[in-house]
């Protein structure tokens, strides 16, 4: 019986071996040996166990093995062992087995001495004889299940898989290091030196046999190895076995993503009950989440793990390893960004990786993809020159001088612009003669420094149509559409006949497709009278073109229907927007482009186009997944099919259908700018609750003495927590102007809670209505005691409103309501994607109830996951790669652009709610719902007092409905429906002269198509005898009235 202090010797023994402490192991084996008589089997296996492992150290010292190159068809091994040195510690080691023990006292010992005497084969590379030893051991549970016993019971088992795989037998190989897997799996913190480093091994080749297309190995068994060489991996220093835990992290990236995209991917263990589906399956969101989780934690891991190894780059080096990282995770960005916080965190991400290439255009390319899709547009186009720059598309001077040239065209804040020259069309024979030089070429000033990296074709024209994208949607610049469209067509039709025909075949029909649509733009911006046709004619001819070359995309017959209808042809419009509906019968913008064209005169009546508006509703329904440019287009759907409402039924029918208009408008509401610093809500908008200051009813009934203008809240609201909700109660609609209307609930989360909603922090969506609100929560007046502080409320908004626009108080309509604007109050922090839909809780599982993470990443300071934290109890703790470190302290570009359109459309709203009141004869309304108007957005729209001049012409007042008119020609002197009204008014004064010249001025700029416009021009040659003039104006305002929709073509959406 071996004594208390033998038997504290042995654990300290065990502990030493454990942490490979080998140094202090001879002196405590003989201590055990003095204490212990009938220790000498484990005091001789300990002894020999240090000597092997000194031979192993000695003769692997002067070389490691270079790992960097391993792939599942070439693993790399350590050197093996010359047999002749380890003989006499297999003696040794056999000595101690054949020992005589008539007791068995030393039974689990002398197993243990055959584990190391396999070891000792095995590092000499017979591995035979090491699996016929192991196959022979017998152990007792308890005897292996912790300390040093584990770790020689684990590397019994590491030691016969590699050798099975080595010796050619995969398939027990695969079994083999499942039965690995399983037994690390149990022991769930691997902490000890000598079990990683056994555990990482066995997994790491087991990994890479997995990863092999003929291998044995099944999917959910390689997730589980991969899996868990991370979690043994992570647990480590960042620095240790960097190279072959790169190797690893590198396929699983790539692994984990594919079998994901293939619809295979499995769940890791969980500690909660999963949630299934009535099917019986497993909930697809819980899996979207935690590949969400997942990969972000991979991505980051890798990515310190990559910057430790690679050097930072000299001119001209290339670090192929940076850029297949960020290739991937670019790839993958696409499943696991959910918010604009996750696009900040993909672009510092690439700002991280830039410092570590030397202009790499493939970075650059990246990011401009990022900044685009972030609304960052100013950034996008200093990418944008960056990246054309280093593929040699442009030069230097071509920003400064591409702007020269006769200002033929005119943008939407009224700046002239240079017409690019277009470059001829390249045929295929031209492609072995000179070319004429159409550009500087940039290959001479930067060949000798720059790298190897080369782009791709088809990846350059991605970015080039992307571009136009961007000039088409959200600048609305044709100018630089164009020129991106030149270089685009120029580069495509460089490329041999060949390419263009087969691995260029889609992308170039996109291409083409873009060229007509920044074409027709700019055709659309031209004043040139002699331009614009040839701008077109070359829109129509690129797109049918792009037509020849995929007549299956819905996209294609949009935009060729859409140029169809811009150029008049409608019934080949009918046509086109015909194929793309059966193309793509659910999408809201070819629907309503189809209703516009039949209500053309020429095409049909607006008792057809109504009923296609209907069906288009049915099929293209408004859903609360719409992302902000799709619920703009069901509102501008609405607006049109109000506008038929008013043509068949008259005023009463369309101010009914005002009511569901005014509704749906908090889908587009945006918040004031100020909050969305805030907030930091780039693709803020959708689904704000808000309130419209105006009730669905008759005001003029509900207006109380007690509340004077001065008191009037026309106000704008969007808190999270409120819903407009029509009133049905009354049958007109008014404008509450003396009414402050505010919402019964209110939202009280911190403005940090926006960046919630990132992939590493999967919070859930809350109502937009908050906590135990609904869907038909009224709008309440407040009562008295809430009127004094509204009143504080509204002397601070006066403040705020005259400060930021003092130069433009003398535009302002209404004098006594000149100091109401919009309040700012308590805002939705949720982010909304236009790339994807957010990933929301789906109301059977909860945050909490998520699964524990694939890998135990503790924060442990000094080891590779610092900064990364369990999943356990919540996802909320993971701070991922995506999780941006800085805050961004100014809205982006795309959010001033969306706030505009939204501010203009409730605007628009309130216009046409005053148009049909002046239909109606009820002018006090109609003068109400213009001062709403002009409280939204009373500095960029002139349609304001465009509508107030014609209020005014209603009651008499010319010389002042001729003020407004001229007020706004102000704000945009291009305005073609303010130019009509000023001349009409020019007319009912008997001023023909100054009529004729505005309408003339019109009719060759942009008003070119207006069909009343050449009507009074004609009217105006018949009253001074110019007949022949009189014929021509009188017969083109015919033609053009037939072709011309119920709202123009130019509210849909200019590039699909």
């Amino acid at each position: 019986m071996a004594s208390a202090k033998a038997i504290q010797i042995s654990k300290d023994i065990d502990v030493a071996r454990c942490n490979g402490n080998w140094a202090v192991i001879p002196e405590l084996a003989r201590r055990y040996k003095k204490y212990y008589s009938e220790g000498t089997v484990l005091e001789q296996t300990v002894l020999a166990e240090i000597n092997l492992i000194q031979v192993i150290n000695n003769t692997r010292s002067s070389s490691t093995p270079n790992y960097r190159m391993d792939h599942p068809y070439h693993i790399s091994m350590e050197d093996r062992l010359d047999p002749n040195l380890v003989k006499p510690i297999q003696s040794q080691l056999l000595a101690a087995i054949q020992l005589a023990d008539p007791t068995d006292v030393n039974a689990t010992q002398k197993e243990f001495a055959k584990i190391v005497l396999a070891r000792s084969h095995f590092e000499c590379g017979e591995y035979d004889k090491a699996i016929s030893i192991i196959a022979q051991l017998q152990f007792e549970k308890e005897h292996v299940s912790q300390g040093y016993g584990f770790v020689l019971f684990l590397q019994a088992r590491a030691i016969k898989a590699i050798s099975y795989e080595l010796t050619g037998n995969e398939e027990v190989a695969v079994q083999t290091y499942q039965g690995v897997e399983a037994l690390i799996s149990e022991n769930a913190l691997v902490k000890n030196k000598s079990l990683a480093e056994w555990s990482e091994e066995s997994l790491y080749r087991a990994t890479l046999l997995g990863l092999k297309k003929e291998s044995f190995v099944s999917i959910p068994l390689l997730l589980g190895f991969m899996r868990q060489y991370h979690k043994v991996t992570t647990a480590q220093p960042i620095i240790w076995r960097i190279q072959k835990r790169l190797i690893i992290t590198r396929h699983s990236l790539q692994s984990v993503s594919l079998i994901y995209r293939q619809g295979n991917y499995c769940l890791p263990p969980m500690n909660v009950p999963t949630t299934t589906t009535d099917d019986g399956e497993v909930d697809p969101q819980l899996h979207r989440q935690m590949f969400i989780i997942e990969q972000s934690q991979l991505h980051t891991i890798y990515e310190k793990m990559l910057y430790l190894d690679v050097p930072l780059p000299k001119a001209g080096q290339v670090n192929q390893q940076v850029l297949d990282f960020v290739d991937q995770f670019a790839s993958d960005f696409e499943l696991i960004g959910t918010s604009a916080h996750d696009l900040r965190g993909f672009v510092e991400a690439l700002d991280r990786a830039s410092q570590r290439t030397f202009n790499s255009p493939l970075i650059t390319r990246h990011l401009f993809h990022a900044l685009v899709r972030l609304g960052e547009f100013e950034e996008a186009e200093h990418a944008l020159q960056a990246y054309l720059y280093l593929v040699g598309l442009v030069s230097h001077g071509w920003k400064e001088t591409h702007h020269d040239g006769q200002a033929l065209a005119t943008d939407k804040t009224g700046h002239n612009m240079p017409v690019p020259i277009a470059r001829p069309d390249i045929s295929s024979d031209e492609l072995d003669q000179t070319l004429p030089e159409r550009r500087e070429s940039i290959v001479g000033d930067i060949s000798t420094i720059k790298s190897n990296e080369k782009e791709e074709i088809a990846d350059t024209l991605h970015v080039l149509v992307d571009a136009i994208r961007m000039y088409c949607n959200d600048l609305c610049r044709g100018v630089d559409a164009v020129e991106m469209a030149e270089i685009a067509k120029e580069l495509l039709q460089k490329q041999t006949r060949k390419e263009r025909m087969s691995t260029l075949l889609d992308i170039g029909a996109e291409v083409y497709r873009a060229v007509g649509v920044a074409y027709g733009l700019l055709g659309y911006q031209t004043f040139d009278p002699e331009l614009r046709p040839s701008y077109h004619e070359k829109a129509l001819h690129y797109l049918k073109y792009s037509a020849e070359l995929n007549s299956n995309s819905w996209e294609i017959y949009y935009q060729l229907a859409l140029q169809q209808a811009d150029m008049h042809d409608i019934r080949q419009a009918v046509q086109s927007a015909t194929i793309a509906i059966q193309r793509n019968p659910t999408h809201i913008t070819l629907w309503h482009l189809l209703t516009l064209l039949i209500s053309c005169p020429a095409q049909g009546d607006y008792r057809q186009a109504l009923k296609t508006s209907e069906m288009g509703l049915q099929q293209a329904p408004d859903s609360m997944d719409d992302d902000y440019v799709d619920a703009e287009q069901h509102m501008m759907y609405q607006m049109t099919r109000t506008l038929l409402l008013h043509a068949l039924h008259g005023p009463e029918a369309a101010l009914e259908s005002s009511e569901t208009l005014f509704a749906t408008y908090r889908k587009v509401a945006m918040p004031d700018i100020s909050v969305s610093i805030q907030s930091d809500s780039t693709y803020g908008g959708a689904h704000h609750g808000m309130i419209i200051s105006g009730s669905l009813g008759n005001l003029s009934e509900l207006q109380t003495a007690r509340r004077g203008r001065s008191a009037s809240s026309s106000m704008v609201h969007h808190p999270s927590s409120a819903d407009i909700t029509a009133s049905t109660s009354t049958g007109h609609l008014g404008s509450r102007s003396h009414d402050n209307v505010h919402a019964t609930g209110s939202d009280t989360r911190s403005l940090t809670a926006g960046r919630a909603r990132s992939a590493s922090n999967l919070a859930a969506n809350p109502s937009p209505l908050g906590p135990g609100a609904t869907g038909n929560q009224l709008l309440t007046v407040p009562d008295e005691d809430g009127k004094l502080q509204l009143q504080q409320q509204q002397q601070q908004q006066q403040q705020h409103h005259h400060h930021h626009h003092p130069h433009i108080h003398g535009l302002h309509i209404f004098g006594s309501r000149g100091s109401s604007s919009r309040s700012k109050l308590p805002h939705d922090n949720s982010i909304y994607s236009t790339a994807s839909a957010p990933i929301t809780s789906r109301g059977n599982f909860s945050n909490q109830s998520l699964p524990t993470s694939p890998y135990d990443v503790k924060s442990i300071a000094g080891n590779s996951v610092a900064s990364l934290q369990s999943l356990s109890p919540s996802v909320l703790s993971i701070q991922s790669i995506l999780q941006p470190s800085n805050v961004p302290t100014k809205p982006s570009t795309r959010t001033v652009l969306r706030k505009e359109r939204s501010d203009r459309i409730l605007s628009d709203l309130w216009l046409l709610t005053a148009q049909v009141f002046i239909k109606l004869g009820k002018l006090d309304e109609a003068r109400k719902a213009v001062e709403e108007a002009e409280n939204v957005d009373w500095i960029t729209n002139p349609q304001v007092w465009c509508v107030l001049g014609q209020l005014l012409q209603a009651e008499g007042n010319l010389e002042q409905a001729q003020e407004a008119f001229q007020k706004a020609l102000a704000i945009d002197p291009h305005d073609v429906n303010c130019l009509l009204w000023l001349a009409k008014s020019h007319l009912a004064q008997q001023s023909q002269e100054m009529a004729e010249g505005i309408l003339d001025i019109m009719t060759k700029s942009n008003g070119w198509d207006c069909a009343e416009a050449w009507f009074h021009l004609g009217e105006i040659y018949k009253n001074t005898d110019r007949l022949d003039r009189t014929k021509a104006c009188l017969f083109y305002a015919l033609e053009l009235e037939s072709t011309t929709p119920v709202q123009p073509f130019s509210v849909l959406t200019r590039f699909i």
